[in-house]
């Protein structure tokens, strides 16, 4: 590490210990620390979408806030979130990892990852104690991703990423982990502002005035969401696509089969629509069905022929430690250093030949990561974990009244699916653009879910004729 790092290391250190004797010292500041931490989750959720530098500022902030605050109150109560045992047993064995682990030095950095993607996790649900904050969050996120989503639409076009091999990569320049949050935030655009979730249907929503408001703002809102697809289109990310088409569907499900039905008959026009239009486009998503074509777009990438034979290296690793892996982050190392593990060789229709090319030296795909870098125990424990993001929300959607707590469990139950698609691709457990964002969102739900139930007026008087008839 250069002198900078050492200096930003001893001023976090330094700050961190400052904090520390504050909340022991002064109790008094707690309610100072709970507003610094509600800042912090809000520099996170602002910038996440557009920078991740002062997105991770935010979610460090919002842990040695919440830790502090936690001190100032002699609090050692840790909230039962309902996903407390996976996570943490998760967390526990992605940290013991570190005592086998094949690269040591890449290991305290994935693992550190995770760590605190954990502490972040408790951090937001301790401090999202009301409706009013998690709707802030939420409204902030909107705001953010729809910036970013405008952003990209633009740079799409400005690239010519519909007719060339050119892939947008949005404002936080990534063209793996960008279409994938943009895929986050059409979730949360439909779930929480598009489509009426309340069991009772919607009620009207007062004078002209307002309602021709609500239109214009509906109106944006769709053509925010209409832009999302066409910057995953540009992209030209299939992980995102796996993620957001069965995401968009069991939204549009859990509405009505009707709305079902008109999302299928769109989505198809729509991909009918690009196929015909970019030939790129077209290219790269029939290749998930053509293992055997090489060098679609990129000079040396064999393409999906390159992603079976990654994952057929993960699976060689499982096989030789499955039990332990090779230790958290540690599998591009053995990969590079150990020949027996399956290299990526590719065919050339061109030439009949085949070459060997190192297009990368990692899985490509979380799944297998998992496997081979922590064993078939933290693979059970996070299929644990991820089971329950699904069930939870789903329960609690059907299962309450309350419109606003149907709403975070169908972004919770939208985001898990999108996040679930792209861990087929780019994402794993210690993405700091994916993983974190996910985290954040169960979190929301956990908070949410803490929260005492509300019941509409008209429920309540729907409650009352019921019990005068009888």
């Amino acid at each position: 590490m250069n002198l900078l790092a050492y200096i930003k290391i001893v001023t976090i250190a330094l700050s961190v210990l400052i904090l520390l004797v504050l909340s022991v010292k002064k109790p008094e500041l707690s309610d100072f620390f709970e507003k610094a931490g509600l800042f912090s989750i809000f520099i996170f959720v602002l910038f996440i979408p557009i920078r991740d530098a002062f997105a991770i500022f935010g979610m460090i902030g919002t842990i040695l806030f919440f830790i502090a605050y936690k001190i100032a109150k002699r609090d050692k109560v840790v909230l039962k979130t309902g996903f407390n045992v996976p996570i943490l047993i998760y967390a526990g064995i992605v940290v013991a990892s570190l005592f086998w682990t094949y690269s040591i030095n890449d290991s305290i950095v994935q693992a550190g990852e995770v760590v605190y993607f954990v502490l972040f996790f408790f951090s937001v649900v301790g401090f999202l104690k009301t409706k009013k904050r998690i709707n802030f969050m939420v409204y902030t996120f909107t705001c953010s991703i729809s910036i970013a989503i405008v952003y990209g639409l633009f740079q799409g076009f400005f690239i010519n990423a519909m007719h060339s091999s050119n892939r947008l990569s949005g404002t936080i320049g990534n063209w793996t982990s960008f279409p994938v949050q943009v895929s986050y935030g059409m979730v949360v655009i439909i779930a929480y502002y598009l489509v009426n979730f309340e069991k009772q249907g919607g009620g009207r929503y007062g004078g002209s005035v307002k309602r021709a408001t609500l239109s214009v703002i509906y109106t944006a809102l769709w053509i925010i969401v209409t832009a999302g697809f066409l910057d995953i289109v540009l992209s030209k990310a299939r992980s995102a696509w796996i993620g957001v088409i069965p995401a968009v569907f069991v939204l549009m499900y859990l509405k009505s089969k009707k709305l079902f039905l008109v999302a299928l008959v769109l989505i198809l026009v729509l991909n009918m629509g690009f196929f015909s239009v970019s030939k790129t486009f077209k290219n790269r998503m029939l290749s998930m069905f053509n293992p055997r074509i090489y060098k679609l777009e990129l000079k040396n990438h064999g393409d999906i022929e390159s992603h079976i034979a990654l994952i057929e290296s993960a699976w060689a690793v499982f096989n030789k430690f499955p039990l332990t892996g090779v230790g958290i982050g540690a599998f591009s190392k053995y990969f590079n250093e150990h020949k027996d593990v399956r290299f990526p060789w590719y065919h050339n229709p061109k030439t009949g030949k085949e070459i060997y090319d190192l297009y990368d030296n990692w899985p490509e795909n979380g799944y297998m990561q998992t496997l081979a870098e922590t064993g078939i125990f933290s693979f059970i424990v996070l299929m644990w974990l991820f089971y329950l993001a699904l069930k939870k929300p789903l329960k609690l959607f059907l299962g309450t009244d309350d419109k606003f707590k149907r709403k975070i469990a169908a972004i919770t139950l939208g985001v898990s699916i999108v996040f679930y698609g792209s861990f087929m691709g780019v994402a794993n457990m210690s993405n700091d653009e994916l993983a974190n964002l996910w985290f954040f969102f169960l979190a929301l739900f956990a908070a949410a879910s803490l929260l005492p139930s509300s019941i509409s007026k008209k429920n309540i008087q729907n409650k009352d004729n019921a019990i005068t008839k009888k």
